[in-house]
Parts: C-alpha cells; structure tokens; sequence
C-alpha cells in the first residue's frame, strides 16, 4: 500500500476574488466619506452601513481601524505620485505645478477631518522618494521655463505644502478661500518679475 507524503512545496498565493477586491474599493471609498464626515474616531460599524457590508466583512480585511486608515494613507501617497506624474507631462510647467497644488489643496480641504491622523502614518519609502523626485523635477522644470525665480527648490514647494496644510486645517468646514488666497500669494511670490 503506498504511503502518502507530504507536499514539501509552498502553496501558491492566490489572487484575490473579484468581489474581495470590489468590497475592497467600496470599503476604503465609504472609510473616505465618513472619515471626511465624522473625523478618524468614526466608528466601523458606521464605515461598515455606508459600505452596505456586514462589520465582519471589514475585519476580515482590515484587522483594526488603524490598519485602515494605513491602506487610506498608502492610496493617498498613490494619488500624490499620480497627481505629480500628470502634472509633470502637462506641457505647461506653470499649470501643471498649480494643478498639482490645487490637488494637494483639494485633498486636504476634502479630508480635513481627518488629513492628520493621515500624516504619520507608514507608506511606502518608494513611492514618497519618487513623488519627491517629481515635484523636484516639476519645480526645476517651471524654473527652466521663467515661471518660477532662479533658485526655487523642490523644497520651497514642500514647505508651501505643508503650510497649506496648515491653512487648510484652521480654516472652518466648507471655507476654501483661505487655502486658495493663501496658495494664490505664495505662487505669485514665487514667480519671476517678468
């Protein structure tokens, strides 16, 4: 009689279902809405009504809030990279840095409830390090154009970031003219007397 023997191969990963990554989308969508509504102590269970899932559904994929607004902070680093890539191929340097700041001002006047409890977490070193690099190559490409003075940096544009993050976070719900005024002064000082 022939004994049977173990399998010393790894078992493969399968890829997710299709309806695991679906409720993967609707979850991290509906975390965005209520995070943006009621701030990062929203509870999961409300996260959870406005999915149209059952709570268990979110732990078996999110083990704890944290681990959520982890995945929502990682998205965001994705879209910062996205948005600095389009801003990078728009063939004017002048309106691609301002599309790439009025997304970061969009964003965080969206989110301000909850932009920071966003800010420390963890994401990817990769993607952080390139969009750096992009924004880098941004600012030297409106510099290069006349838009921007000799010798503004990719770290003139970082700080004018995380100042506008600023704005936006004591500005009241709803108020976007502060960020914007505020943006608008900073670019105007930023460019060249033409």
């Amino acid at each position: 009689m022939p004994v049977a023997t173990r399998s010393n191969s790894v078992p493969r990963s399968r890829a997710p279902r299709r309806d695991a990554l679906r409720n993967d989308t609707v979850l991290i969508n509906s975390a965005r809405a209520v995070f943006a509504e009621q701030g990062p102590n929203a509870s999961m269970e409300s996260i959870a009504s406005r999915a149209g899932l059952g709570v268990g559904t979110i732990y078996r994929r999110f083990a704890s809030k944290d681990a959520l607004l982890d995945a929502i902070a990682q998205l965001f680093a994705e879209e910062m990279d996205h948005a600095a890539t389009a801003a990078l191929e728009d063939p004017d340097p002048g309106t691609g840095l301002e599309g790439f700041l009025e997304f970061v001002g969009v964003f965080n006047a969206e989110k301000r409830r909850y932009a920071a409890a966003l800010t420390d977490r963890v994401v990817s070193e990769d993607v952080s390090a390139q969009t750096a690099e992009k924004v880098r190559q941004l600012t030297q490409k409106a510099v290069n154009a006349g838009v921007l003075a000799p010798g503004t940096t990719g770290d003139d544009i970082k700080a004018l970031i995380i100042a506008l993050r600023g704005v936006v976070s004591a500005s009241p719900d709803g108020d976007d003219n502060a960020w914007r005024r505020f943006l608008r002064i900073h670019l105007t000082g930023l460019r060249t007397n033409r």
